[in-house]
């Protein structure tokens, strides 16, 4: 998903390494809960590379991790 033209990001989304130090987690198992389907595209983090990036940029919002995070599994 990328960011449209004119649309800022809130100060709730945060890069990779900002999200990774406020969680207390390795980028690894961030990207793991990305690609397990925990973290939803669009909610909880989103793809802000340019239009000619070839690789993927991310951003997450905070507190939708955060959320997530405190809530057991039977709760998702």
């Amino acid at each position: 998903m990328v960011k449209k033209a004119g649309r800022p990001l809130s100060a709730d989304w945060v890069s990779t390494s900002v999200a990774i130090s406020e969680l207390g987690i390795s980028r690894g198992h961030l990207f793991n809960l990305k690609n397990d389907g925990t973290f939803k595209v669009g909610k909880d983090f989103r793809d802000v590379r340019r239009s000619s990036g070839m690789r993927a940029t991310y951003k997450w919002h905070l507190p939708n991790l955060q959320k997530t995070l405190s809530l057991g599994p039977e709760f998702r």
